[in-house]
């Protein structure tokens, strides 16, 4: 039989089943096309596009939108020079993309936190009625520190944001995926009374703020802030296993991105 978008689409979203409002759709192509070849990305980058085309992918399955905002809306991008330049090469390959945001975060586990933690061999350390929430054993001691040092060498990341006190010990820390946003990360660490919250990104008057506060009160509270992308794009390694596993006939690839913007 056939492997069709359609097909594959499907079995992404079987877990949870259709949503009545997603932003989860097919960006390009045909639902009815022939798949043989996939790739995986956080993001579909112009760069990412051009070596799945150069590569005869079909279908490439997105975590982040194509077009520079949540929803995919290119109205206001008429006539601009790098929207129409991507999507002249999307066009013009036939490449089928399909994104996939709101139904991995849906899974059960979400399929995002649960790539991460098992990237981040911290599996052991969440509790398993809530994943986002980590305690480290009493043998293993931690700092701030040897924890961003953790992060750095597993997702192979150059340097990372911190609040607080590098040197503070660590015993129960938060891993809050992707942007949350500021009032879920002052939440969580008031509600779950933990010394560390590690996010993807942070608005800087935000937590970032609320974490200097608490650390010049002399209250035991730190941030890491990873960059969004380090944050996730290891967890749609969720879906190259899930993908394969339901169609071992197909080539199912994982591309992995630098990020877009670098420290000098």
């Amino acid at each position: 039989m056939i492997i069709t978008v359609q097909r594959v689409i499907d079995r992404l979203i079987e877990p949870v089943g259709p949503l009545e409002r997603t932003v989860d759709l097919l960006k390009s192509g045909r639902l009815d096309a022939e798949v043989r070849k996939v790739v995986v990305v956080f993001m579909a980058t112009y760069a990412v596009i051009q070596q799945a085309v150069e590569s005869g992918v079909d279908l490439i399955i997105t975590h982040e939108p194509t077009y520079y905002n949540h929803m995919d809306e290119v109205a206001w991008l008429a006539n601009n020079q790098v929207f129409e330049r991507k999507r002249r090469l999307i066009e013009e390959s036939g490449i089928s993309i399909f994104r996939l945001h709101d139904y991995i975060h849906e899974y059960k586990p979400d399929g995002i936190l649960i790539g991460m933690l098992k990237k981040l061999e911290w599996e052991a350390y969440a509790n398993p009625e809530e994943l986002t929430l980590l305690t480290l054993p009493p043998d293993e001691r931690h700092t701030v520190r040897t924890l961003a040092a953790h992060l750095k060498n597993k997702l192979d990341i150059d340097s990372l944001l911190i609040a607080g006190d590098p040197e503070m010990q660590v015993r129960n820390f938060g891993f809050l995926v992707g942007a949350s946003g500021g009032r879920s990360h002052i939440q969580y660490f008031e509600s779950r009374n933990i010394d560390l919250l590690i996010v993807g990104e942070t608005n800087e008057w935000e937590t970032n703020e609320y974490v200097r506060d608490a650390a010049d009160m002399g209250l035991p509270k730190a941030l890491i802030v990873t960059g969004h992308q380090n944050s996730e794009e290891a967890g749609m390694l969720t879906v190259v296993d899930m993908v394969r596993e339901a169609f071992p006939q197909l080539q199912v690839d994982f591309i992995a991105s630098p990020p877009a913007v670098m420290r000098i």
